[in-house]
């Protein structure tokens, strides 16, 4: 499979975790980095390391998209791709290692747009994402705050945001807000609707759903009416993915029954409380999700996280502060229900280490490459319709 990477802040970390990584993820991928050559032989020379039989992307602004190979130099395979980027691409710059510099905040912003119009094209399977410097990208006039909000505009889909390792993956119903807000957003059909996509793209096994007040809401002993909806919503989705799963011949009888067909499916269950209870009624719910809202302090128990070990947070830092207790070093950051499939590492520039010639952790790099891999195979293979 190809993975198209785009390579960050050029003046943190990122691109020597690419270089001290490439023979080994070689052995799992074809890895395209939208770098220039110029560029990567500066940094180069300040790491005092070497880069062979790899595949680099130069690539430019221009209303025609267009990808080919230009030639082989030193052992490097040299390729030009163009698309119609925000801006024109300067990369006749000097590094700054770990200073925030508006043009490697430029640069790093457009490596990423050319990766992201360059799978979305499938030359590649995937994008793999270095990290950013989000002051960098304010200084060059990028008006996202990240990649993620970036991915949603391209888009215009509501990008999930899951992080993780495969000892635990946490999903985030909400993220960057405020916490007396997130109450508000606690409701059954945004709920219903994202539980929903989450599963159709991960195919985890068991899902968990944290309560949002202390103890799940102690049987309403502790307010218990964010867990009342949490609770439908995980009833409603697990009878719904059912009804997914099931053959034929059952869901065009349903379909019958309910008055409206496949396409329209959802957006009637969601809406239509007769409909729903005839849903409830008609299948035997599989458990993709546990039935219950989970108690969040006990959750993360080394116990618990044998029985269940993939959950959907309400808040961030719910689920993030005990994921990046136990696995910071090979936590990855994953954007689901988009039309390409996206992974970064989760960690930050660290200007501070940036050609140091320190040891650098190269753990969450791997590992987001490796699970942009699974999540390509899991959508060539799936069996299931989508209905995005």
């Amino acid at each position: 499979m190809k993975i198209a990477v785009s390579i960050g802040d050029i003046n943190g970390i990122g691109i020597e975790i690419l270089i001290r990584s490439h023979k080994e993820l070689s052995k799992l991928c074809e890895p395209y980095y939208f770098v220039h050559k110029k560029l990567l032989n500066k940094a180069l020379k300040l790491l005092d390391l070497r880069l062979e039989n790899a595949n680099l992307v130069s690539f430019s602004k221009n209303s025609k998209q267009e990808f080919k190979f230009l030639k082989k130099e030193k052992k490097l395979n040299i390729f030009s791709f163009s698309a119609n980027l925000s801006l024109d691409v300067d990369y006749d710059f000097e590094l700054k290692p770990g200073e925030i510099d508006k043009k490697s905040g430029a640069y790093a912003f457009l490596s990423f747009e050319a990766a992201n119009h360059f799978v979305r094209q499938n030359y590649a399977n995937a994008l793999v994402t270095l990290s950013i410097h989000k002051k960098a990208w304010e200084e060059a006039g990028i008006k996202f705050k990240g990649h993620t909000d970036a991915l949603r505009s391209f888009y215009g889909k509501n990008a999930i945001m899951m992080l993780g390792c495969k000892e635990l993956f946490v999903g985030l119903f909400t993220e960057h807000i405020p916490l007396k807000e997130v109450s508000q957003r606690i409701e059954f059909k945004a709920l219903a609707e994202f539980l929903r996509d989450f599963y159709l793209e991960t195919r985890f096994k068991k899902i968990g759903v944290l309560g949002f007040n202390p103890h799940a809401g102690d049987y309403g002993v502790i307010g218990g009416e964010e867990e009342k909806i949490i609770t439908k919503a995980i009833i409603f989705t697990n009878a719904y993915l059912t009804f997914l799963q099931s053959d034929l011949k059952s869901q065009k009888n349903f379909l019958k029954l309910i008055k409206t067909d496949e396409k329209e499916s959802f957006n009637e269950l969601l809406h239509n409380e007769n409909s729903q209870k005839e849903l409830l009624k008609t299948f035997t719910q599989k458990e993709f999700y546990l039935p219950y809202p989970l108690v969040a302090d006990t959750a993360f128990t080394k116990a618990s996280l044998k029985e269940c070990n993939h959950f959907v947070a309400m808040y961030h830092d719910l689920g993030l502060a005990p994921l990046k207790a136990l696995y910071f070093e090979k936590s990855v950051n994953v954007s689901l229900n988009l039309p390409i499939i996206r992974t970064s590492v989760d960690h930050g520039t660290a200007f501070d280490k940036a050609y140091k010639k320190n040891k650098i952790n190269t753990k969450s790099y791997k590992e987001a490459v490796k699970f942009a891999l699974y999540l390509a195979k899991l959508r060539q293979k799936s069996k299931f319709k989508s209905e995005n």
